[in-house]
């Protein structure tokens, strides 16, 4: 979509302003770009959540919590208790 913008009426330093303003915007938004993870070939787009550096905290499994719960204070459901 182009717009167009009557800039006639401007005088040169209201347009010189304009121009250092639109560019120091562009710079700004292209900086951002350049730090957003690149898309991945399954078309996501983020960080990866088993990467060690990642931050997140995963969501255990249903086996996890069976193996491992007792040993962090939840009742053992395997002995029938």
């Amino acid at each position: 979509m182009t717009r167009t913008f009557d800039l006639s009426n401007f005088s040169d330093e209201e347009l010189t302003s304009l121009i250092e303003e639109a560019t120091t915007l562009r710079d700004i938004r292209r900086e951002s770009r350049d730090r957003e993870p690149a898309i991945g070939a399954d078309g996501s787009k983020g960080q990866d959540v088993r990467d060690p550096d990642h931050g997140a905290v995963p969501t255990p499994t249903p086996r996890d919590v069976k193996e491992e719960g007792p040993s962090h204070g939840a009742p053992d459901k395997s002995s029938g208790a």
